[in-house]
């Protein structure tokens, strides 16, 4: 096992990049390889680290020399995919364990090479003596596992979007929706990850655009979101439509629903760019004029 040593300046960025990351767990950041990536630009590391870019720049490096990190390039004028790598720690190695890891005091860290996916996310590491519970179907008769799943099912507003990073990033409303339309909890997680399959690959349809669908920070498109949902289900109950595939029916359905989001926004975006654009003109004009005057 290959010990580390790593700057200071290394400890404070990685724990930076730890809690970004931990927001892309929450708002299912995933690349078609299942692997949780996030973003993180220089300019704003610049920021957060006070240092100039060549420096940030040493820093990532310095990550990435080590095992830590993991770059994607993703084409001319975009931001790098990051992906973290997760460090072999030992009874030794003093972690903070709290929404941002940091790493040890002496700045060693054990090295390895395992990305993290959205099933590599062991939320039982700490729980060992519960590794024999079987909670599978097997054990529970068929009334049992009723009641369990209508209770999943009643209350999956209240614990699929709380604050925790595990929490879905849709409003309340939208999980309700699915509820009523779900018999089990798997039934709605298969809802929820179309719909997040269709923002990913709109979002990849535009990389060169910068579009980026921040459900959290976006209310409107969250409402969106419930409204073309209520779209599809009453398609469903129409004799009108022949719909022979629901899934691929709902994927199509929101996917249509992100691009003309998407569209919209990047043409508000425009307008605002260039009119904030043609105000520094004239007032640029207008200065010039001025000391002409003068």
């Amino acid at each position: 096992m290959i010990i580390i040593i790593i700057s200071n300046d290394a400890k404070v960025a990685f724990a930076l990049l730890k809690d970004r990351f931990n927001y892309s767990i929450r708002n299912h950041w995933i690349d078609k390889e299942n692997r949780i990536y996030f973003i993180f630009t220089n300019q704003e590391l610049m920021s957060l680290l006070n240092n100039q870019e060549k420096k940030v720049i040493k820093i990532k490096k310095e990550l990435e020399q080590v095992g830590l990190l993991e770059q994607k390039r993703m084409g001319l004028n975009q931001p790098n995919r990051l992906y973290l790598l997760r460090p072999e720690v030992e009874a030794t190695d003093i972690y903070l364990q709290a929404n941002a890891e940091t790493l040890d005091n002496s700045g060693t860290v054990k090295k390895t090479g395992n990305l993290y996916n959205i099933n590599s996310l062991d939320t039982n590491r700490d729980y060992k003596e519960t590794a024999q519970l079987d909670f599978s179907t097997a054990n529970f008769s068929n009334a049992q596992i009723e009641k369990q799943n209508q209770d999943l099912v009643l209350h999956a507003k209240e614990f699929l979007t709380t604050e925790d990073e595990d929490g879905i990033p849709f409003e309340p409303e939208t999980i309700k929706l699915l509820s009523l339309w779900a018999n089990n909890p798997k039934q709605i997680r298969k809802f929820i990850g179309i719909i997040l399959n269709a923002r990913r690959d709109v979002q990849e349809l535009h990389q060169d655009q910068h579009l980026f669908f921040m459900l959290d920070d976006e209310p409107e498109l969250q409402t969106k979101i419930t409204q073309t949902l209520r779209r599809y289900f009453n398609a469903l109950r129409s004799d009108d439509k022949q719909i022979k595939n629901y899934e691929n029916y709902l994927y199509i359905t929101m996917k249509n629903m992100f691009e003309n989001y998407g569209s919209s926004k990047l043409q508000c975006e425009y307008k605002l760019e260039h009119s904030t654009n043609q105000i520094a003109k004239n007032n640029l004009s207008m200065d010039l004029g001025t000391e002409y005057l003068s």
